[in-house]
C-alpha cells in the first residue's frame, strides 16, 4: 500500500520497497507533487505491487482477488489488453491522459465490484463541481472540468466496463445507466467560400514559397476534403499528373516513442530523424487509422496546376541549397528547406495569413486549418446536389452520419440567400403559373439515396444506422 502525505504545499507518496537483497523494506517518498498526480501515482504504485504479490502466490484464489480488485488495477489490465491492441496513437494519448488526470485520483480506488449507477453519478458530480481540471500548456485553466472531458471519461469507462462484463469479472455495466451532464457540441467556425477565394488570391505568390506552400496546401483542403495530416503527409510519388489523382495511403504524425513500442495496431512507413537527441516524440508518416481513409481521389485541374508550380520552386531550392542545405523527404507540402510540416505548424501560419488579410468577418482566432475540410465539404455537398456518397469517398469518413452530422451541416449567406430568393419567386408567382416540381424518386437505388439525402438527410441517417444494426445482429 501507498499513502499520500501532505508537505507545504505540495504532496508526497509514501510508500515501501524491498531492497536489492529483498530481505527488507526501505521507506520511499516521492515529494513534490500535486494533489492528483500524487493520487496517480499512488494507484500507479499499488498496482504495481499487487501485480509483484500476484506473481509470487503459486495458486492465486480469482474470486478473492476479483473481490479486491480496485477500478485502477482493472484499467492497466485494460489498456494492456484492448487499448493497446486497439488504439491509434492520437486515442491512446487521450485516454491515457484522461485516467492519469481524472480516473485514477478521483475513481480508481473503488472497488471494481461495488461500482454502481449512483457511484458513477456520484462521481460525475464531483467531476462537474469540484475536480480540479488538468492543465494544458498554452490553454486557458479552467474552474471546473468540462462536460465535453467528462462525455469522453464516460464513453472511456463504458468501454472498459463492457469489456469486464465480457470478461466476467462484473455482471452488468452501471455506466450504460449514469446519468451526463448536458452538452451541446459546439459548431465548428467556417470560412465562407468567397473568404476561401480571397485567402487564395491572398496567398497565390510563385514568387515567394512561404505564401505559395499555404495556397497549394489551402486548395487540397477544399478541392480534396484533405485532413491536415493527409496534406502534410503527401509525397510526389503519390501524385499523378497525368491521370489527375492523389493516392491517400499515409498521414504524417508526431507520436511519442512509447507508442511505438507498445501499439500492435500502429504502422509506421518512415520515422523522421529528430533534430535534437533525447526528445521524448518523433515524427513518422504511419497508415491512416481506418481503411476508409485509403483511398484515390480525383483533382481539379487547377490544383495540378500550382502543384507543378511548387514542384519547380522546391526544385531550384534543391539546386540551390544542395543535399546540405535541402533534406529532400520528397514532401509535397513542406519547409523551405524539406523538412516535415506539422499540423500545427501548418495551422499556426494559416492563423498568420488570415491575420494578415485583415477582413473583419474572419476571426483568426475561432478559424483554423481544419475548418477548411467543413467548408469542402458543405461545398461539395453543394455544388453535387447531396452526392453524399461521393463527398464521403473524397473525404475519407467512415461513415455517413459523420459527414452529415459534423462537416456537412454548415449554411453559408449565399446559399442561404439563393433559397430565399427562390421562394421569393414562389410566393410572387402569379395564380395559374405552372409550378416547379420536385423531380420524381428516380428507379436507380443509388439515386434514389441521393433524393432522399436533399430532402430529409436525417431520416437517410437513420436508415443507414438502422441497416449497420441489423447487419450487426
Amino acid at each position: 500500500m501507498a499513502s499520500i502525505v501532505k508537505r507545504g504545499k505540495s504532496y508526497s507518496v509514501v510508500y515501501y520497497k524491498k531492497t536489492e537483497k529483498g530481505k527488507k523494506s526501505e521507506q520511499v517518498w516521492e515529494s513534490g507533487l500535486s494533489y492528483t498526480a500524487a493520487r496517480t501515482r499512488k494507484a500507479q504504485i499499488e498496482h504495481e505491487q499487487a501485480q509483484e504479490l500476484k506473481e509470487s502466490s503459486p495458486r492465486p484464489d480469482n474470486e478473492n482477488s476479483l473481490s479486491s480488485m480496485t477500478v485502477s488495477e482493472f484499467l492497466y489490465e485494460f489498456v494492456e489488453k484492448y487499448g493497446e491492441k486497439r488504439w491509434g496513437s492520437s486515442s491512446y494519448v487521450a485516454n491515457l491522459g484522461l485516467i492519469e488526470n481524472y480516473i485514477h485520483p478521483y475513481f480508481g480506488e473503488n472497488k471494481l465490484r461495488s461500482v454502481k449507477v449512483k457511484t458513477v453519478d456520484d462521481y460525475y458530480h464531483f467531476l462537474e463541481t469540484e475536480a480540479e481540471p488538468a492543465t494544458n500548456m498554452g490553454r486557458p485553466t479552467r474552474d471546473h472540468v468540462s462536460a465535453s472531458t467528462i462525455h469522453d471519461i464516460h464513453k472511456l469507462l463504458r468501454c472498459a466496463f463492457n469489456l469486464a462484463v465480457r470478461w466476467e469479472y462484473i455482471s452488468k455495466n452501471p455506466f450504460l445507466y449514469a446519468t451526463l451532464p448536458e452538452h451541446k457540441e459546439k459548431e465548428r467556425e467556417t470560412l465562407s467560400p468567397e473568404q476561401v477565394l480571397k485567402v487564395l488570391d491572398f496567398t497565390c505568390r510563385p514568387d515567394n514559397y512561404d505564401y505559395f506552400m499555404i495556397h497549394c496546401a489551402v486548395l487540397i483542403a477544399i478541392g480534396c476534403t484533405f485532413r491536415g495530416g493527409e496534406i502534410a503527409g503527401l509525397q510526389w510519388d503519390r501524385v499523378d499528373f497525368e491521370k489527375k489523382t492523389f493516392c491517400m495511403d499515409r498521414v504524417i504524425d508526431r507520436i511519442s516513442k512509447d507508442s511505438i513500442r507498445k501499439l500492435s495496431k500502429l504502422e509506421i512507413l518512415y520515422q523522421f530523424p529528430n533534430l535534437f537527441p533525447g526528445t521524448r516524440t518523433v515524427i513518422v508518416l504511419k497508415q491512416p487509422k481506418t481503411r476508409g481513409s485509403v483511398r484515390d481521389v480525383e483533382v481539379p485541374s487547377s490544383i495540378m496546376d500550382a502543384l507543378a508550380v511548387l514542384k519547380r520552386m522546391q526544385d531550384q531550392m534543391k539546386a540551390d541549397l544542395g543535399s546540405d542545405g535541402y533534406m529532400d523527404y520528397n514532401l509535397v507540402i513542406c519547409q523551405a528547406n524539406g523538412r516535415p510540416l506539422m499540423t500545427e505548424h501548418l495551422n499556426k501560419r494559416f492563423k498568420e495569413i488570415l491575420r494578415e488579410i485583415g477582413d473583419p468577418g474572419i476571426n483568426p482566432e475561432e478559424i483554423v486549418f481544419h475548418s477548411l475540410r467543413h467548408t469542402s465539404a458543405s461545398t461539395k455537398l453543394t455544388l453535387s446536389n447531396g452526392d453524399y456518397n461521393s463527398v464521403k469517398h473524397a473525404g475519407g469518413w467512415a461513415n455517413l452520419e459523420m459527414l452529415t452530422r459534423r462537416y456537412g451541416s454548415h449554411s453559408f449567406e449565399s446559399d442561404r440567400e439563393r433559397l430565399a430568393q427562390k421562394m421569393d419567386d414562389f410566393l410572387t408567382a402569379k395564380p395559374g403559373a405552372p409550378v416547379q416540381q420536385a423531380p420524381p424518386l428516380p428507379a436507380d437505388a443509388e439515386e434514389a439515396l441521393k433524393a432522399l439525402a436533399q430532402v430529409n438527410p436525417e431520416l437517410l441517417i437513420k436508415i443507414a444506422q438502422s441497416v449497420q444494426s441489423a447487419n450487426m445482429t
